[in-house]
């Protein structure tokens, strides 16, 4: 199964004059986190999707010699629409969680095959172990409990979907404020303390 690293968005809520994916978090840029973690993983192959709104991570994604595929860039669901023809079933990954780690892409792969009939996987935390000051992106509700997308699913035709949870707090952390920024960095250097870890 092929990977996806969705890396289009206009990270307008962070702030940063520099593109999200090439921000850097202890020395090491957000996409090049993420493509570590998914080449260590199953995942055949991946692709960066971007956008008109990240020229700068295109020119980098070529000088690194990442293959990409350019998105329209209308917002998240959208591109993925955009994708399933192309790609019929694949694991999309955000490019700003930075405490993924090859054995969650793993996982939730295993998942996905293990199920049948196969239908998408949604990568989840339980909103009741996420830390109070992280900005979570996505909840939603899964047999009377709440969860938190954490950016990791995978992607098929399926208009079903089943939540994957990772019992993990620091995976439900996606870089979209300034705060989301400074949790990742304390918690990606082991220098500072702090109480998520």
């Amino acid at each position: 199964m092929i990977a996806i690293i969705l890396a289009g968005g206009k990270s307008s809520r962070l702030g940063e004059v520099i593109e999200k994916a090439l921000i850097k978090i202890s020395g090491q840029r957000l996409i090049d986190l993420v493509v570590e973690s998914v080449r260590e993983s199953k995942a055949e192959d991946f692709r960066v999707a971007v956008t008109k709104n990240t020229p700068k991570t295109e020119e980098f994604c070529k000088l690194m010699n990442y293959k990409t595929i350019e998105t329209p860039g209308e917002g998240y669901h959208e591109d993925l629409q955009y994708l399933l023809p192309r790609y019929h079933e694949f694991v999309s990954v955000a490019c700003d969680i930075p405490f993924l780690r090859s054995e969650h892409i793993n996982a939730i792969i295993e998942a996905y095959f293990s199920h049948k009939p196969r239908i998408s996987i949604t990568g989840a935390v339980p909103l009741d172990i996420v830390p109070k000051d992280i900005t979570t992106s996505y909840v939603f509700e899964h047999e009377g409990k709440e969860f938190v997308s954490c950016g990791i699913n995978v992607v098929t035709s399926s208009e079903n979907s089943l939540p994957f949870v990772f019992n993990e707090p620091l995976l439900a952390i996606n870089i979209n404020t300034s705060d989301d920024l400074s949790m990742a960095r304390k918690n990606l250097n082991p220098n500072v303390k702090t109480a998520m870890i």
